[in-house]
């Protein structure tokens, strides 16, 4: 297991076990942490395949264009025209100067008259759509073009309010009262507006609704579009964001074969995720899974504010295992996470977010009834990740990327590393650098197949042995499929997994078909041990999944083979893995 030290795994520094000769333990990941970790997983997928926000907003009005480029006089104009030698700029500045003036340079010293004046109105309402001030226009007041001077005056567009579903939401009408919703939450709307940055008053920026709209539909109950209305005064919108929401709690009932030969490999899986349930538009969840010897629960709940966003999760796991036929390991985890996640930036085309989170564990074990000293870690961990659509041979791709530094803390009861202690021995206090990429992409079609590549390449590299909470585990079908769950694990180490799919494959009782092969692989590294063992897997599955009503029924069988692989795994083998899930 995770915790202990053996030939092929884990944390060196653990008192030694009895006796020497037995059979070398496999890399097993504590329960808890490949709940977690799968969690974050599906939540990485979700975004990559969740849609841009739906966004209605009000059309610019028809205007003559001409190519970037083009000499203005080149478009046909009515007289009168005038020759304009300065072009001001008045009202608000939204964009800075010199990109305003760049935009008026192509109009300087010529004739300009009703169609040319139109064009330069044209272009700098593109510019600040551009920039997502899709609701700030320019406009020309009273004055004397004669003069040679054209003067445009610019009105940002600003928030006037928000509404909820045809309801006003912000400001907050007169004798708003708790308990008295229109969004889905039992005890208030306030939630929906929270999770819009701007505020009444503020300009109007594309980012800032969509980061409101992708924070609500983050909950699986809700389907929220916006409308961008006019408002009662000059430049003012209302933003009118309508949800269609669903259930308050959904529930999640799986059965696979996924678990290692230490514990177990039938798998049991329960699920249950209460969204909006107060109005905050929080999210809580539960997840259970269970082996013949082992369990693990996880609890999560998040809060959006704006671009921000907290979090809260606390797991225990439990497990037993045996080692050869004299002697019975056991262990129990509990580790507690706070999370804070920033986006730093955000577009059509991706968005970047900072994070930073402090997990606190304590890990007990017990060989034959006899208790090991208990591993008590405080790790922070701050990182940069992002999310980027692009076009990859005129089909639509996207890419997610996370890059982290973690640092073990003498914080909050955690263990002190002895004076003196080697890189060889397990580190209460150490620093690890770690990076996710994923790559989803459409390749194109051969005889009406399309054909769509999924990658993923996850590394952690330390420099010092760690405890198995903080190592990187290969083999399973969370990373290199081809094996059952237990293979090697490293204090360093990277693996790839690539998936080629039929995208398109006809259905089948009314299930949607996903056929794939794969091909991945990876080394891992101990510190105290050298070397740098491979896994190597290939083969084949299918996903399938049926809507029954409001809800979903979905399977994979997977057949991978072993390629590569150390020689204490024993002789490879062929594996058939295989899934059911109910999402109620």
């Amino acid at each position: 297991m995770a915790l202990l030290g053996s030939p092929l795994a884990i944390a060196q520094g653990v008192p030694p076990l009895p006796p020497v000769g037995l059979p070398p333990i496999r890399a097993e990941q504590d329960p808890a942490q490949r709940l977690l970790q799968d969690q974050k997983a599906r939540e990485r997928q979700q975004e990559a395949e969740q849609p841009p926000a739906q966004i209605a907003a009000p059309a610019l009005p028809p205007a003559p264009d001409l190519p970037p480029g083009t000499d203005i006089e080149a478009l046909p104009d009515a007289e009168p025209t005038f020759a304009i030698r300065e072009i001001r700029f008045t009202g608000d500045q939204v964009l800075p100067a010199d990109r305003m003036d760049a935009i008026a340079a192509p109009f300087l010293g010529k004739r300009l008259g009703r169609n040319r004046v139109n064009l330069l109105l044209r272009r700098l309402s593109e510019a600040f759509i551009a920039e997502g001030l899709i609701t700030t226009r320019a406009y020309l007041g009273p004055q004397n073009l004669a003069s040679g001077v054209l003067t445009v005056n610019v009105i940002a567009g600003r928030i006037a309010g928000y509404t909820l579903n045809g309801t006003p939401l912000r400001p907050v009408p007169e004798g708003a009262r708790l308990f008295d919703t229109v969004g889905g939450g039992l005890v208030t709307d306030a939630g929906t507006a929270w999770a819009f940055p701007a505020s009444p008053g503020d300009v109007l920026r594309l980012p800032d609704v969509e980061q409101g709209v992708d924070q609500i539909n983050r909950l699986r109950r809700n389907q929220a579009a916006l409308q961008i209305l006019p408002g009662q005064s000059p430049g003012e919108s209302v933003v009118a964001v309508t949800n269609r929401y669903g259930d308050r709690i959904y529930y999640d009932i799986g059965i696979d074969n996924y678990g290692g030969t230490q514990t177990g490999k039938q798998r049991y899986r329960f699920g249950a995720e209460a969204g909006n349930l107060i109005g905050l538009q929080e999210s809580i969840g539960m997840n259970f899974i269970g082996t013949r010897d082992s369990n693990a629960l996880v609890m999560s709940s998040a809060v959006p504010i704006g671009y921000q966003t907290f979090s809260y999760t606390t797991s225990v796991s439990e497990y037993q295992q045996t080692i050869g036929d004299i002697a019975l390991l056991q262990g129990r985890s509990f580790s507690q996470i706070f999370g804070w996640n920033s986006v730093l930036t955000r577009s059509r085309t991706g968005r970047t977010s900072f994070d930073l989170t402090l997990t606190k564990t304590r890990s007990e074990r017990s060989v034959n009834g006899i208790d090991l000293s208990p591993q008590r870690l405080t790790v922070v961990r701050a990182g940069l990740n992002g999310l980027v659509r692009f076009a990859a041979m005129g089909q639509p791709a996207t890419s997610t990327y996370d890059i982290g530094v973690s640092r073990g803390l003498r914080w909050l009861s955690a263990v002190e590393d002895a004076g003196g202690i080697g890189r060889d021995e397990a580190h209460n206090q150490f620093t690890k650098l770690d990076a996710t990429a994923t790559l989803q992409a459409t390749l194109g079609s051969i005889a009406g197949a399309s054909l769509g590549y999924r990658g993923l390449t996850r590394m952690q590299y330390s420099d010092v042995a760690l405890f198995g909470t903080q190592q990187i585990f290969l083999g399973g079908m969370s990373s290199v499929r081809g094996f059952n769950e237990g293979g090697i694990a490293g204090d360093s180490g990277f693996y790839v997994r690539n998936e080629l799919a039929w995208q398109n494959a006809p259905a089948w009782q009314d299930a949607r078909i996903e056929p794939y092969v794969f091909l991945d692989g990876g080394k891992a590294h101990l510190v105290a041990q050298g070397g740098w063992p491979t896994l190597m897997g290939a083969g084949l599955g299918v996903r399938a999944q049926w809507k029954v009503r409001q809800q979903m029924l979905s399977a994979e069988v997977l057949l991978g083979r072993a390629l590569i692989q150390p020689a204490l795994l024993g002789e490879k083998a062929t594996v058939l893995l295989a899934t059911f899930n109910w999402s109620i």
